[in-house]
């Protein structure tokens, strides 16, 4: 590569904008609000947001972006968004070492949780977060009065969103108590006339309407009304809006009826020839999602458009499932007692070993015993699923606990073991020689990293002094991004595993001191499995797969006793 001679430079000093000898892998965070997803106001589509951010990370060469994270149509008033997700996770990994957002806005509008990420969980991981609109970067703020105005903004985005959302709700609700408002999406059995101004009925599934509530008054349970629907083909609700264009994508799965569809048909009195509205409140400003509303206070009116089921019909369906529902009360009063013993000690913590979902407990009384016995067990909950989406998985809960408390008596033998190996070979010349290799290894790349640091350092000088253009400029810095992105993995793997390996042969290797604390159990209990249990996976044959907590670092362990072994 060419380069100019320094005699021909002038003598007047650049102004450059904080050099830094440290180049941050970065990340750029784009969001478009629920209310504006869709629209195309100029100032905040997506596009410019991710232009802008990287129009100012390209005018900073200790800059390095790395990705870019989008979260389209996620509100700003709560932080669990897939793409925000993505990004926590690179950045306790390491991947990434700088944000940048437009502004504060993009990043959260919640001003308390927001504030507890810029002012508490950023500096303590030590991320670099830039907010170009806000001209804010945390490494330039000094800690003084600079700092309280991010959470001032944030509070005023707070306070704007949910002004928004006040004024969006009160706007509906007007045109709900006028009838102004039209629904988005009809009940299953109408559509909308030539006009789109009436509901008419739907040649195709209004019978299908009739014939669910005629199934109903004869006595039908809501399965055995399912298995008719499936049997002639009926569309279900979901199935019919791929039919009209309302959904899209992948229309095949959702072709069989199940409980719920009913119970939304049976439970909808717009059926009467009714409207009905505000059956349901969503108000962030109330801090009020999906929340159902209480029947006597529906914005009713009557007789707005033609009744598929007359209102004796739906009345005395109605009344059919209230006394229906007071049966299954009455009859879990009756039992309690004896079902409150059959207690599920696996709670959120029992899956399917072939599909992943979770496992149903269910309490059974034994119809051959006269003594009134009961006994609880699991299975599948894809299987027990109209269209049989598994195969069953069932197991008794006696003997899932039964075979969980062995297998934990099992790896408890195991730990013992292990710990006793682990005192024989804790400072000994192979843990010794392990640890100097992994410390001269650590040591190596952090001298590659700072001779790249510094190299960066005077090819920034030498372009901003002029010795080189703006192409060989760039063609110099590319190489030395792509090694110091290298060397800073390889130095990131090899610290985790320098920690990993301390880790496995510490005395308070947590693991064995778990195993430890529960070696004494003879039996099961919620105490034992909470404190112990990770997950169990049942397979087809009832067999189960036992997953422990600290399993990672038991992994670690088995590894670093056997290189421990080889070293020796």
């Amino acid at each position: 590569m060419a380069r100019k001679s320094r005699k021909q430079i002038a003598v007047e000093e650049p102004v450059i904008e904080s050099v830094s000898s440290e180049v941050f892998s970065t990340a750029i965070y784009a969001r478009l609000s629920v209310e504006n997803s869709g629209k195309s106001e100029k100032v905040d589509v997506i596009a410019n947001q991710i232009e802008i951010c990287k129009s100012y990370i390209a005018e900073r060469p200790y800059l390095n972006l790395i990705d870019t994270y989008v979260d389209n149509g996620r509100t700003g008033t709560v932080f669990d968004r897939p793409e925000f997700n993505r990004l926590m996770n690179d950045i306790r990994t390491g991947r990434i070492k700088c944000l940048v957002v437009r502004d504060l806005s993009r990043f959260g509008r919640d001003y308390i949780e927001a504030g507890t990420y810029l002012e508490r969980v950023f500096p303590q991981i030590g991320l670099r977060f830039i907010a170009i609109k806000e001209n804010y970067d945390n490494f330039d703020a000094d800690g003084s009065g600079e700092s309280l105005i991010i959470p001032l903004q944030n509070m005023i985005n707070t306070l704007y969103s949910k002004d928004i959302s006040r004024k969006v709700s009160t706007a509906l609700k007007a045109q709900m108590e006028s009838g102004e408002f039209k629904k988005r999406n009809l009940p299953y059995g109408y559509r909308w006339d030539e006009e789109h101004s009436n509901m008419v009925f739907d040649e195709e599934t209004a019978p299908i309407v009739r014939r669910i509530f005629q199934w109903k008054i004869e006595g039908l349970s809501l399965p055995a009304i399912a298995d008719r629907l499936d049997a002639m083909n009926a569309p279900n609700p979901e199935f019919q809006k791929y039919q009209v264009g309302v959904r899209t994508g992948n229309a095949t799965a959702k072709k069989i009826w199940n409980k719920s569809s009913l119970t939304t048909i049976l439970d909808n009195p717009h059926y009467v020839g009714d409207t009905v509205l505000g059956r349901t409140l969503n108000a962030i400003y109330k801090g009020v999602k999906n929340q159902h509303i209480d029947r006597e206070e529906w914005i009713v009116f009557p007789n707005t458009h033609e009744a598929i089921i007359s209102r004796e019909d739906f009345q005395k369906v109605r009344e059919m499932r209230n006394a229906a529902a007071r049966t299954r009360v009455e009859k879990m009063e009756r039992t309690e007692e004896i079902r409150a013993t059959l207690i599920n000690l696996f709670e959120d913590k029992i899956v399917c070993a072939d599909c992943g979902r979770k496992l149903y407990f269910h309490r059974k009384r034994v119809d051959k015993r006269k003594d009134g016995a009961w006994y609880a067990f699991y299975e599948c909950s894809s299987s027990v699923k109209r269209g049989n989406l598994c195969t069953p998985h069932y197991t008794r809960q006696d003997k899932l606990e039964a075979d969980v408390l062995a297998a934990i008596q099992l790896q408890v033998k195991a730990a013992l073991n292990y710990d006793k190996l682990l005192a024989k070979l804790r400072n000994s010349e192979g843990e010794r020689s392990i640890r100097d290799q992994q410390n001269a290894l650590i040591t190596s790349l952090n001298l590659k990293l700072s001779g790249i640091s510094k190299k960066r350092t005077r090819l920034y000088e030498d372009f901003t002094e002029g010795i080189l253009d703006e192409e060989e400029y760039a063609f110099a810095k590319k190489a030395y991004d792509e090694q110091y992105v290298d060397l800073s993995r390889r130095l990131d793997e090899a610290v985790q595993r320098k920690v990993k390996f301390a880790e496995a042969m510490s005395e308070d290797n947590k693991w064995l001191t778990l195993m430890k604390s529960v070696s004494g159990a003879t039996m099961l209990s919620q105490e034992l499995v909470d404190e112990s249990v990770e997950l169990v996976k049942v397979h087809e044959d009832g067999s189960i797969e036992l997953v422990m907590k600290y399993g990672d670092i038991y992994a670690l362990t088995v590894q670093s006793i056997k290189e421990v072994q080889e070293a020796m």
